[in-house]
């Protein structure tokens, strides 16, 4: 019988830590704004994605389609050739799980204009989403012309993505409320709406209300327009001020500006939508011709808006922020035409609205933060170009026309690793669970006990922990031990058949199991990636292993099942 003792000593540092006093945890550790209440599938099953096929048994859409709190999982990586589409809420898309990356030809939630099912309290992350013209990239299944579109969706986050290659916008938001959209790129419109791809906020009704949406630690990466666009077509629209928070957003390389209209109705004669703004920290990067400014002056004409305006800067106007960068006519690229100085009557704000707090960066270091952090990871050819030139504060010279210039949208790694082994099949790797004190043959993703020492906070299930932990790694390109958690003493399991020595090691190794004669050796590394397998025969076998220094699971395993589990430490 085995007898498991683990000890951990383990200290929260640099991570995100929520006012303990809140009601509520955040949707993970990070997560802020108005959307940053869902709890997605806590609490919930584990699907995991086995195929990359359009529909059917193992697919995402049919992972998507399914009723009831979910966690949505990955083993497989690549190009998923249709749009996905979310029928039932109460979900949390882990794409930080696909060990290369997962891509779809569109995101779609749709309470609007289908029928049944629900967009409420969803929570995604990790997934890239590039529909691509399908008369250039044809396919047999559904794609999507914008690459999220939430219709009437609640209680949603939106975090580390990557949208691009749509042929309407990258993402709208319409009918929606209580949405976050952070640390997301959006990038290069292709076709003839080039010139509005990039967010539209648009329409409410009763039923669906737009309202409370947050924009925060977003790029929008050679986009024209949209930037966003928040504009309300619709009667409803006059019932009340849509609150909304953008901040700490990169504009880069883009065509136009920021785009505003109070405008309700098609005739163009009620003018009634107004808004409740945070507008905060924001950096516009453009070419040295831009003829524009950064905010649509008619922000300004009307009294029903309260903005709070601060640290929002243009690099060819590095003396001028806020309402300066408030754009009126076409001759603001003109000697003695700027800044402006028309401030019109809106109430301009001395503080922020009491909106949920979002942790504001400084306007100057968004180029090296997104650079870091934007998008989903790991990262793919597209986004490695795409980040390059904000790294070196460098434009792309290929002009910004819808044109896709480098075909690269739907690049795969063709050998892409494995998913880590998980026998329970609960969310968890084996090598994880065990590091943690878990049982990798017992489903206990829904236990909490792993919370407070990985997140400093009570609540969290195990299976959000863990996925905290990876999102962390593959962002970082480090690995469990860099998630906010250091182990400082820690005790693998005391297995009185099991012996594994040297440990530490310089390469060789020699096992030996009292009741095993036959069985499958592992070795694992931080990553739940197995690096090293080979037979165990006999009760004892010898190894030389040559694996880069550093902390590895040694597990030995028979039909399947788990019969030993050690840490190894290898050494120079």
């Amino acid at each position: 019988m085995l007898r498991f003792i683990f000890t951990f000593l383990v200290f929260c540092f640099g991570v995100y830590c929520p006012d303990l006093s809140a009601q509520s945890i955040p949707s993970f550790p990070g997560a802020e704004g108005f959307g940053a209440q869902a709890t997605g599938g806590r609490g919930g099953r584990v699907i995991y994605v086995t195929n990359l096929n359009a529909s059917g048994p193992g697919s995402l859409n049919d992972a998507l389609s399914q009723s009831g709190p979910r966690y949505i999982l990955f083993k497989v990586s690549g190009l998923i050739d249709a749009a996905a589409e979310l029928r039932e809420g109460d979900v949390t898309i882990a794409g930080q799980t696909s060990p290369g990356g997962i891509i779809t030809r569109g995101f779609l939630v749709d309470q609007v204009y289908e029928s049944g099912g629900s967009g409420d309290n969803i929570i995604l992350r990790h997934l890239r989403s590039r529909p691509h013209d399908p008369e250039q990239v044809p396919t047999g299944h559904y794609i999507l012309d914008d690459a999220l579109r939430l219709d009437g969706a609640s209680n949603v986050i939106v975090d580390h993505c990557s949208f691009a290659n749509a042929i309407d916008e990258c993402v709208q938001i319409s009918q929606s409320h209580d949405v976050t959209l952070q640390n997301c790129q959006l990038a290069e419109t292709i076709g003839g709406h080039f010139d509005r791809g990039g967010l539209l906020l648009n329409y409410s009704t009763q039923e669906h209300p737009q309202d409370r949406i947050s924009i925060h630690h977003n790029t929008w990466n050679r986009i024209a327009a949209r930037l966003p666009e928040f504009i309300c077509e619709s009667p409803y629209c006059a019932e009340a001020p849509l609150q909304l928070e953008l901040s700490n957003n990169l504009i880069w390389d883009p065509q136009f500006y920021i785009w505003y209209n109070a405008i309700i109705d098609p005739g163009g004669e009620e003018h009634n939508f107004f808004v409740d703004l945070n507008w905060v920290n924001n950096y516009m990067f453009v070419r040295p011709s831009f003829p524009f400014a950064m905010m649509e002056i008619s922000l300004l004409q009307y009294p029903q808006n309260n903005i709070y305006a601060s640290g929002n800067k243009m690099n060819i106007y590095p003396n001028y922020s806020d309402y300066q960068l408030c754009y009126c006519c076409n001759d603001f690229y003109l000697p003695g035409s700027h800044p402006n100085q028309d401030l019109g009557v809106a109430q301009k704000l001395n503080s922020r609205h009491n909106f949920p707090m979002v942790q504001y960066h400084p306007t100057s270091s968004l180029p090296e933060y997104m650079v870091n952090n934007c998008g989903a990871f790991p990262r793919d050819h597209m986004d490695i170009r795409l980040m390059a030139p904000i790294r070196s504060l460098t434009i792309d010279p290929a002009p910004v026309d819808g044109v896709d210039y480098y075909h690269d949208g739907h690049d795969v790694n063709p050998n892409p690793p494995s998913a880590p082994q998980d026998t329970d099949e609960d969310g968890m790797p084996d090598y994880w669970e065990v590091i943690h004190g878990l049982n990798p043959n017992v489903q206990d993703h829904n236990g909490l006990q792993l919370s407070q020492d990985i997140t400093g906070i009570e609540g969290y299930t195990n299976l959000e922990c863990y996925l905290h932990c990876l999102s962390e790694a593959v962002i970082n390109n480090h690995g469990t031990d860099g998630c906010g958690v250091t182990l400082t003493a820690m005790e693998m399991p005391v297995q009185t058949a099991f012996k594994v020595y040297p440990n530490p090691s310089v390469g060789k190794i020699v096992i030996e199991h009292e009741e095993l004669s036959s069985a499958e050796i592992e070795i694992i590394n931080y990553m739940g990636q197995c690096v090293y397998t080979t037979k165990y025969t006999g009760h004892s076998k010898s190894i030389d292993v040559s694996l880069a220094p550093g902390n590895y699971i040694l597990v030995l395993r028979e039909n399947g099942h788990i019969k030993g589990i050690q840490k190894v430490i290898l050494m120079r």
